[in-house]
């Protein structure tokens, strides 16, 4: 397969994408690009069959077949209408074609939450409400309840510094373009989907959308625990696992104006988060529920979305194994929206075939990691993708021995791909700063970012 990676050396550095980017005309893509996604080859996953064979009730998801028609926002320019285009649309899809669903189990008593991001209802039910919407013609799939994991970080070593900018984030000369093009993010909004932040880490507290400054903060529409893990109500940011300030640190991390932890890829974006992962696991509500929250932020009691004040970039550190479709409505409605998904390709290298859900999305851009020799990690999961053939991942970024941020206003080396995806999330960042044209277009900002980055020949997976 061919693997881009970012580099000082080879033929295009980061500061000459810039120089690209800023001649581009204002692209916007007339329709979306293709998700690929195939449909469950059966109706009711064999897991929920599996689990009514030993215990008398289940949780599961019914899939609803009604999809919402988002293509009429791909041609939308404001970003604020085109946000609240897709929320409305998604919204509407769901409450008509739930509405018998929803009867139903009401009137049997049944738990169900149901969402409009994926229009889908979890359910948890006996043998016979299952058999019911099975037989219904509105009901596309039925499928288990399940988690993704995050990877658990390899423990990584102190490398050399330049000056006091980390190894990694000078190998993609951020560096040249804070001080070629005079940005650092500003204007851009990135998110991540994890184990939560530490918000008042060093690094971190001057970025987050919810610091006003003298002290004060204000969580509502900046901060999102679905599970409840940091508190009961969870109304304050925090991070249990280490995993999510990490990524947020290499994302954004600075912490002084410049500071001397000079962490983060674009340290002056802001930052917002949604605690999709409990724990080193992420169970699929947890995750339907963040992404519905990024595609449209909540106040603290979960109400009166805003699509407004989406983020522009979300990373997501976090996955499974390959060929899961299971979250790709949340990514359409994501790009649908303008909201550039980037994902870790998996740590389940060097087989082929082993890029992870849903990085192995045909329309998520997916990061391996490479070390400071510029060498391909051997953990980083190779494609090519599970859907369509797509090669994967889409691109390689700095993930060994990378120094970010980590609760307690401490710093720690971690490996993994998770560490390499935050710095493609930044590098958007940074390029969307610098060329506000670009703003939302997914299409284009892909397309410099494979033109741009060192392109290497490698035939051991089928490239």
């Amino acid at each position: 397969m061919n693997v881009h990676w970012f580099s000082r050396q080879g033929r295009v550095i980061l500061a000459l994408l810039f120089a690209a980017v800023l001649v581009l005309p204002s692209i916007v893509s007339a329709s979306p690009p293709d998700s690929s996604a195939a449909r469950l080859p059966i109706r009711i996953e064999s897991q929920v069959l599996d689990q009514f064979a030993e215990q008398n009730e289940a949780t599961y998801w019914v899939i609803l077949r009604d999809k919402a028609d988002l293509r009429p926002a791909f041609a939308m320019r404001n970003r604020e209408a085109r946000g609240r285009f897709v929320f409305e649309r998604l919204q509407a899809t769901a409450s008509a074609s739930q509405a018998g669903i929803r009867g139903l189990l009401q009137s049997r008593g049944v738990s169900h939450r149901p969402y409009w991001i994926v229009n889908a209802i979890q359910v948890t039910s006996n043998k016979a409400t299952l058999d019911a919407l099975a037989a219904r013609s509105d009901v596309a799939q039925i499928v288990a309840d399940g988690a993704y994991k995050i990877p658990d970080p390899i423990p990584g070593r102190q490398q050399p510094r330049v000056s006091v900018v980390e190894w990694n984030i000078d190998r993609i000369n951020a560096p040249q373009v804070w001080s070629t093009f005079g940005v650092r993010g500003e204007g851009i909004v990135v998110a991540n989907i994890d184990t939560g932040v530490d918000y008042t880490h060093s690094a971190l507290v001057a970025q987050y959308r919810g610091n006003l400054g003298g002290g004060n903060f204000d969580h509502n529409y900046n901060w999102f625990d679905p599970s409840n893990i940091c508190g009961f109500p969870s109304v304050v940011p925090c991070d249990n696992i280490g995993h999510g300030s990490h990524t947020m640190g290499t994302m954004v991390g600075d912490d002084g104006d410049p500071g001397p932890n000079q962490i983060g890829v674009a340290p002056h974006a802001r930052w917002i988060a949604a605690k999709g992962c409990e724990f080193n696991s992420c169970s699929f509500a947890a995750l339907i529920s963040s992404g519905q929250w990024v595609l449209a932020p909540t106040d603290l009691n979960g109400q009166n979305p805003r699509p407004d004040l989406r983020p522009h970039v979300v990373n997501n550190s976090w996955g499974g194994g390959p060929g899961d479709p299971f979250y790709q409505g949340i990514v359409d409605a994501w790009i649908a929206s303008g909201i550039f998904p980037a994902f870790s390709n998996g740590n389940a290298g060097p087989g082929c075939n082993s890029s992870g859900s849903p990085g192995d999305y045909v329309n998520t851009y997916s990061a391996g990691a490479f070390d400071i020799g510029n060498n391909i990690a051997g953990f980083s999961s190779r494609g090519p993708s599970a859907f369509g053939g797509e090669i994967k991942p889409n691109i390689a970024a700095p993930g060994v021995d990378v120094r970010s941020s980590v609760p307690g206003n401490s710093y720690a080396f971690f490996s993994g791909t998770s560490m390499a995806s935050p710095h493609v999330a930044g590098t958007v960042a940074l390029m969307w700063s610098a060329a506000p044209a670009l703003v939302g277009d997914i299409a284009a900002t892909r397309g410099l970012l494979d033109q741009t980055a060192i392109d290497t020949e490698d035939l051991s997976c089928g490239g």
